[in-house]
């Protein structure tokens, strides 16, 4: 009888830490340059990056090594919208 491998969360978790780190940043650098281009056209922009990564996002959260590459976009998406969203409010006094 085959036993299961068990979870890498050491590997899994570093591997999730890297790609929010990248994809935050990179989620960041695209929304500031719309923004400084084309004004609030940023925001639904930055809402269709998500919406259109979701679907890949929900697909890819069953299958063992990409589950962690798709918590590591989700939790980057989630926290440069938080960064973003605190760059509005508190940025805007500049």
């Amino acid at each position: 009888m085959n036993r299961p491998e068990p979870t890498p969360w050491a590997t899994g978790l570093t591997v999730t830490a890297l790609v929010a780190a990248m994809v935050g940043a990179l989620d960041v650098i695209l929304t500031d340059a719309l923004a400084a281009s084309f004004g609030w056209l940023a925001v639904p922009a930055n809402v269709l990056i998500g919406l259109g990564m979701a679907p890949s996002i929900w697909l890819m959260h069953r299958v063992p090594f990409w589950r962690w590459i798709g918590y590591g976009v989700a939790v980057g998406l989630v926290l440069a919208w938080l960064g973003l969203l605190v760059e509005v409010i508190f940025g805007a006094s500049n």
